[in-house]
């Protein structure tokens, strides 16, 4: 077959909406002869350009991803799968070539040179959720922003980016997705639910506080005797409150006395 019969076969088996240049038809002939085919064929009206270089069929929709994807295989350069941000009508994209903006197929697409690493995580769903908190920055970031962005994660998925974003962002998703310490310990109800980070002392002085006798209770086995005895020394409390608790840990002290005794006879 002639260039001609083959570019024109080539571009009927394209996908619709898709986005092409000379360099993708370079087997079929010199780079000369391809510009010339695709030069008559966008005069007659076969294809449009859609940006300098990149032609799709006439009549269908681009969209400024494709446009994207279509720039990167022309030029080398590695991009974003979609754009991270939008600015009004302006789309971003992660470029490991250089910034500029580039009209086409009725988008203004913004290419903005990033590091390989961002690059990179920009090329899947979720690692563009991780570009977009690390763009946020360490200081922005709140546990609930993280929570939302990840918290559906399956555990350890994030070890597959590892390489890819700073440790401090990698430590930040670990520690907002850890199972709450009311959870782990077993408690009756979420001490912890403003504060997934809280302080053992804190989560201590919380359980006393509401002094029921199963969540002390866990909490003597899980921290042992000593620590719950020397938090509940150190805090004020109700006198009703403080009379429950010194009965609870007298009992759950004894009980526990007497399980070793017996597991040691």
């Amino acid at each position: 077959m002639s260039t001609s019969q083959v570019i024109r076969q080539a571009i009927a088996e394209q996908p619709q909406g898709a986005v092409f240049s000379s360099a993708d038809f370079l087997s079929a002939g010199t780079r000369a002869a391809v510009d010339q085919v695709l030069f008559r064929l966008m005069k007659v009206g076969t294809i449009v350009r859609v940006a300098r270089g990149l032609y799709a069929a006439a009549g269908q929709r681009v969209d400024a991803q494709t446009v994207a994807s279509g720039l990167a295989r022309k030029t080398g350069e590695r991009v974003g799968l979609a754009p991270v941000e939008r600015h009004g009508d302006v789309l971003v994209v992660p470029t490991s070539g250089l910034s500029r903006t580039l009209k086409a197929a009725g988008y203004t697409v913004q290419f903005q040179r990033m590091s390989q690493r961002k690059v990179q995580l920009a090329a899947s769903v979720k690692g563009r959720v991780l570009l977009a908190l690390w763009t946020q920055g360490m200081k922005n970031l709140t546990t609930l922003e993280i929570q939302r962005a990840t918290g559906d994660w399956a555990e350890g998925e994030i070890d597959n980016y590892a390489a890819l974003i700073p440790a401090w962002l990698r430590t930040a998703i670990q520690q907002a997705n850890a199972p709450r310490k009311s959870v782990k310990i077993g408690l009756s109800g979420a001490y912890d639910w403003s504060n997934p980070n809280i302080k053992d002392d804190v989560l201590i002085g919380k359980v006393l506080e509401k002094h029921k006798f199963e969540d002390v209770a866990r909490l003597c086995f899980y921290y042992g005797v000593p620590k719950v005895k020397r938090v509940f020394k150190r805090r004020a409390f109700e006198p009703m409150t403080t009379a429950s608790v010194t009965r609870m840990l007298g009992n759950i002290s004894k009980g526990l006395r007497t399980s070793q005794e017996h597991a040691n006879a």
